[in-house]
């Protein structure tokens, strides 16, 4: 009798260790998988964010054009911070020297909203308002920028450029880098101030002819570095677009 139970128990015994050693080739194979698998789904994921930018932004191109055709060519206020008066209207807020923080730059107050009038038009679904970065943003309403071409940057030129004077391909808006809160100070940058990292390889931007595209890292800072107008240096009052 105690040899049938001995026999039984290392029976047992072996099924226990064969079943553990099913688990963990079971487990090693899912990681491959997953490690295999995860990538895609990755970017399978960005380029749906990537579809939501692009509507975003051409939402964004055509409340310009629209602006622009009511206001006799002209192009709204950039909110560059330096000019900004307290009851100048841009684009994206009416500066409120009120208040303080980012309660200062609300999208409702801003000429695009009785056009857009959903602040998710304004935001990268990718660009996470926990994230202690975007927290120290001055404006947290925007992930998206407009070039500061149209006024002259510091030049602060009031009222904007024409339409018709940028050309229908400089680029008009684009996803600025989240890895720097100072350059949401306010709704206009300098195109050297960079491109968000959010996506892979490039970031989206708008023309001021309305199209939209993703434009890959090298070829935006290859425009910042070039000393000639171009799609981005586009300030038609000057030769070199600066």
């Amino acid at each position: 009798m105690r040899a049938n139970v001995n026999t039984i128990r290392s029976a047992f015994i072996s099924l226990a260790a064969f079943t553990l050693v099913e688990l963990l080739v079971v487990i090693a194979i899912m990681g491959i998988l997953a490690s295999l698998l995860l990538p895609s789904l990755s970017k399978g994921k960005d380029k749906a964010v990537r579809v939501r930018d692009i509507g975003n932004l051409k939402q964004q191109a055509l409340a310009m054009q629209l602006y622009a055709t009511d206001s006799e060519g002209r192009l709204p206020w950039a909110n560059w911070l330096g000019g900004d008066g307290p009851t100048r209207a841009g684009w994206l807020y009416t500066l409120n020297p009120a208040v303080t923080g980012p309660d200062q730059f609300k999208p409702e107050t801003g000429v695009f909203w009785p056009t857009l009038r959903s602040r998710s038009l304004y935001i990268c679904p990718w660009d996470a308002p926990t994230a202690p970065l975007f927290q120290l943003r001055g404006q947290q309403v925007s992930s998206y920028v407009l070039n500061g071409s149209i006024i002259g940057f510091d030049r602060m030129e009031y009222p904007a450029r024409r339409l018709e004077e940028l050309g229908g391909e400089a680029i008009a808006f684009w996803e600025t880098d989240e890895r720097e809160p100072n350059f949401f100070n306010d709704g206009a940058s300098y195109p050297e101030e960079g491109v968000s990292r959010r996506h892979n390889n490039g970031a989206i931007n708008a023309t001021f002819g309305g199209s939209v595209s993703f434009v890959k890292f090298s070829v935006w800072y290859a425009m910042v570095a070039d000393t000639n107008k171009n799609p981005v240096w586009c300030y038609p009052g000057s030769a070199n677009g600066r």
